[in-house]
């Protein structure tokens, strides 16, 4: 990120719901990624949901605090389809999921990352499916436990690192401009 953008983004209201969903979630909101993460106090959640309400994007739970909420935003359409394919299925299912009906994923997935979140215990891996990264980086971040990455952007790679670097281009040509993140 250029001086200038950092700059920029220093001036930014960051308790402002708009600018967090910029700075967090602009591949998703432009249609390049999808699902995001999205943490926000409490008594934002219902500007979220008011913001995405006729919108094809579904925001669901996954933690919350007296304060702060852990949202997932996604597209159900395209979040399915990837689950579907082959090699992410079948690694969906070493985590224990036995359905792909989102319902079910997310009763799981939400309580374990409470129990990561309260309790301190292992970080529900799966996630990573959920947000889009590829299973063998997924599966790499497991196995080498974080460390021993080819490359590091908005996840860590441990496969195809010319993919991922075009995948984190085009999500920062996204968030800070076709060329101000080349800077």
């Amino acid at each position: 990120m250029s001086r200038k953008v950092l700059e920029i983004v220093e001036k930014m209201d960051k308790k402002e719901l708009k600018t967090q969903l910029a700075l967090q979630c602009a591949p998703l909101l432009t249609g390049i990624k999808l699902s995001n993460l999205l943490t926000v106090s409490q008594d934002s959640m219902e500007d979220v949901e008011n913001l995405f309400r006729n919108t094809d994007i579904t925001v669901h739970t996954l933690y919350q605090t007296e304060h702060r909420m852990t949202l997932l935003l996604f597209r159900e359409k395209e979040l399915l389809a990837y689950l579907n394919r082959k090699e992410v299925r079948e690694t969906i299912q070493l985590f224990g999921y036995q359905t792909l009906r989102l319902i079910d994923i997310f009763e799981k997935l939400c309580a374990r990352y409470q129990k990561y979140m309260s309790d301190h215990q292992s970080f529900p891996h799966e996630l990573g499916l959920l947000l889009g990264y590829p299973v063998e980086d997924v599966v790499g971040f497991i196995k080498n436990e974080g460390r021993n990455y080819l490359y590091s952007g908005y996840w860590k790679v441990y496969g195809d690192v010319t993919t991922a670097r075009k995948t984190f281009d085009s999500y920062n040509a996204e968030l800070w401009g076709k060329h101000w993140y080349k800077f």
